[in-house]
């Protein structure tokens, strides 16, 4: 009897929420917008956020937002996030952010990021932080973000190992990058690290690779490795491709020989790219191609860019072409 009465008892209140919704009460607009969502009718959800919101109210405004944008209509969307947020909503400011900053408006998007992170909104102080980062103000970018990583905020977290790398205090950051780790999915940290690396945002991709290797990500060492390659540290991306190379990681081998061979150390080198070819790393054929070239063995030389060439590579198909055209090839590749 009490499930049936519980029933019974929500058939009436949904009832008279709907009763009052259509004689205009926005409270049970918005509510009847919450309970379309919830079972699924997008259509009838925004419906009745639209006509809550366009009587004024605020969480109906944002919730109207939030369906645009993922329904695909991000200008509707902008326009109903920026009344909210001129309502005084926080959590509004900080998307209207992101929706500037995505439409390239990175002034809009830092002002209303740093709004919304005045009003409390950790993700607000986060992307603020960010943006201040990469503007170069780094002590108000280090505010921000610290404030996000100590209230739990995982990105803002990877900022704040980024700003404290970039001042000399990588022992600082150390424990954000643990702690970023134990907070997100090593594979997402790896993906937010791939998608810095793009915009060549490279402190962030560091710090990111940073996090995901301390969730035990196991390609987060050699993609580390490499963006220290990039930026010309040697010594410590030398450190994490070795650390790849343990777990038999043929990128990390690879790029091992590329350092063996770049300080004149043709035996390393060989060593190196000998393993990774073991693996099937193709960068390791072309490069044992090129040594061999370089040392006059063109039989050998012939023999790699042939397995190179065979999988398809058009780098290894042009080393062959050149090695028949008597042409030395002198640049060695990574990967």
């Amino acid at each position: 009897m009490g499930a049936e009465k519980r029933k019974w008892n929500t058939r009436v209140d949904d009832y008279l929420n709907r009763k009052a919704a259509e004689r205009g009460h926005v409270i049970a607009m918005a509510r009847m917008g919450s309970t379309a969502l919830e079972r699924g009718d997008l259509d009838e959800a925004e419906a009745w956020f639209r006509k809550a919101a366009e009587g004024g109210d605020r969480v109906a405004m944002g919730n109207l937002a939030h369906l645009l944008r993922e329904r695909g209509v991000p200008e509707q969307a902008e326009r109903w996030y920026r009344e909210a947020a001129m309502a005084g909503d926080s959590h509004a400011m900080a998307h209207l952010g992101n929706l500037c900053a995505r439409r390239d408006d990175p002034d809009a998007a830092e002002d209303w990021w740093r709004r919304a992170a005045e009003e409390g909104r950790v993700e607000a102080m986060a992307e603020l932080g960010r943006a201040l980062h990469r503007r170069g103000e780094l002590q108000e970018a280090e505010r921000w973000a610290g404030e996000a990583a100590e209230a739990g905020d995982v990105d803002g977290m990877i900022t704040l190992g980024a700003l404290l790398c970039d001042t000399g205090r990588a022992a600082e950051a150390e424990p954000w990058w643990r702690k970023a780790g134990e907070e997100a999915d090593a594979t997402a940290l790896v993906k937010l690290g791939l998608k810095a690396e793009r915009r060549d945002d490279l402190a962030r991709a560091e710090s990111c690779f940073h996090a995901a290797a301390a969730a035990g990500a196991p390609e987060a060492s050699v993609r580390l490795g490499l963006v220290l390659h990039r930026r010309g540290e040697l010594e410590e991306a030398e450190r994490w491709y070795l650390k790849a190379a343990k777990r038999g990681d043929a990128a990390a081998m690879t790029n091992l020989g590329v350092l063996a061979n770049d300080r004149n150390d043709p035996g390393e080198a060989t060593a190196w790219y000998r393993k990774a070819a073991e693996l099937g790393s193709v960068p390791a054929y072309t490069n044992l191609g090129r040594l061999a070239a370089d040392h006059g063995n063109f039989q050998e030389a012939e023999h790699w860019f042939r397995a190179a060439a065979d999988t398809g590579d058009q780098a290894g198909q042009r080393d062959l072409e050149e090695l028949y055209r008597n042409s030395g090839v002198r640049h060695r590749r990574g990967l």
